[in-house]
């Protein structure tokens, strides 16, 4: 049973080639090859502007899993192609002269010596983020005066201020 979110690595949108205002018609996009990051990656497009969808994410039942760009992209003004690959190599194809855009996991974003707050064009929100991790229990544990207690340190203003400072924005405070 899920009680809280705690916090989000986010996806980020990154380029060193262009600015969010200029994006090029038909700049080549490497987007997570998994589905469920996928799809996490559409809405981050979309929230940025660049495409739109027949999906939201917040809608009620939505199954990830079945979101792609090939199905689910309505409008694409800039005409942007994919590039499906694996989450771990997402950094490097910000080197690569084919690739414009490049949508990186927090945590790879991190190893990659980006700095998400500043150096993403787009950041995924926070804001009743799915993706949030969470404290779990056991249902029979929910009221348990250890758990209540571990939660509401989890959640508390002065965590969430120590993951702002420390991740800068690879870890955002879930909402």
């Amino acid at each position: 049973m899920a009680l809280s979110p705690v916090h989000v690595e986010p996806l980020g949108l990154y380029s060193k080639k262009v600015k969010l205002d200029t994006v090029p018609d038909g700049a080549v996009v490497a987007i997570p090859a998994d589905a469920t990051n996928q799809a996490r990656a559409l809405f981050l497009l979309a929230q940025a502007g660049l495409i739109t969808l027949d999906v939201k994410p917040d809608q009620p039942g939505l199954d990830y899993s079945q979101i792609t760009p090939e199905k689910n992209v309505t409008g694409n003004p800039k005409n942007l192609s994919w590039l499906k690959i694996d989450r771990p190599q997402l950094a490097a194809t910000l080197s690569d002269p084919k690739v414009t855009l490049s949508i990186i996991n927090g945590n790879y974003a991190i190893e990659a010596g980006l700095v998400p707050t500043t150096d993403a064009l787009a950041l995924e929100s926070a804001d009743n983020n799915p993706y949030a991790n969470v404290v779990a229990v056991k249902a029979t544990l929910k009221d348990d005066p250890r758990v209540k207690k571990l939660n509401e340190a989890l959640t508390s203003p002065q965590i969430q201020k120590f993951i702002t400072d420390t991740f800068k924005g690879s870890v955002l405070p879930a909402k």
